[in-house]
């Protein structure tokens, strides 16, 4: 028995793209005082939203890239206007993000991105390699400790953020190191200091 290398046709025809049927706006329908609003999340729907964030990133089974700094050429000057253009452990949500996702995560499961070298081919070891090493991961905070150095961080809302941010930190903090059976910190690169914080 061999193989065949020819391939033929199918005698049945096949289905085309279904219709699809445009309700496009005419100048007049545009104008309309009638038109409804879009309807904006409630703060209900933008809490619930927020409140998964620490379990997303913190979860034992989620990748988390994180680029702590620019491509080469980049320039902060070159923001829109109003953007938060602190360095990446400096901004309030980047270093919550970070923080959530160093708690109980195994190492090659975070990964700082903006230690990739141009000109570098990677497959997953290299990355792995390359982005966990001084990667910038220390280890978990306690929330009070966490709450703490978040006042040295920025934010664009601050006076909003900060609580929430402090309250969600310490939600993903509960939950994650609630349920964790074992903590695999290893190939992190770190030594007496960080083994200090992390008997805390």
């Amino acid at each position: 028995m061999g193989f065949s290398s020819r391939v033929e046709a199918p005698t049945e025809e096949l289905p085309g793209p279904p219709a699809v049927e445009l309700d496009v706006p005419t100048p007049a329908d545009t104008a309309a005082p009638t038109q409804p609003a879009a309807a904006l999340p409630s703060a209900t729907d933008l809490g619930e939203g927020l409140g998964c964030l620490g379990t997303l990133y913190s979860h034992k089974y989620t990748w988390v890239l994180r680029l702590t700094s620019f491509p080469d050429g980049h320039k902060a000057e070159d923001q829109a206007e109003g953007t938060n253009v602190a360095k990446y452990f400096d901004r309030g949500w980047c270093a919550t993000e970070s923080s959530w996702a160093g708690l109980t995560k195994a190492c090659c499961l975070s990964l700082d991105v903006g230690k990739m070298r141009a000109g570098k081919e990677y497959d997953l070891d290299s990355l792995i390699d390359d982005c966990v090493q001084a990667g910038g991961r220390r280890p978990p905070l306690l929330p009070s400790a966490f709450a703490a150095e978040l006042e040295t961080k920025s934010f664009t809302n601050g006076k909003d953020d900060k609580p929430l941010v402090k309250g969600l930190y310490k939600d993903a903090f509960e939950e994650q190191f609630g349920k964790a059976t074992v903590l695999n910190y290893r190939g992190l690169g770190w030594g007496d200091a960080e083994a200090a914080q992390l008997a805390e």
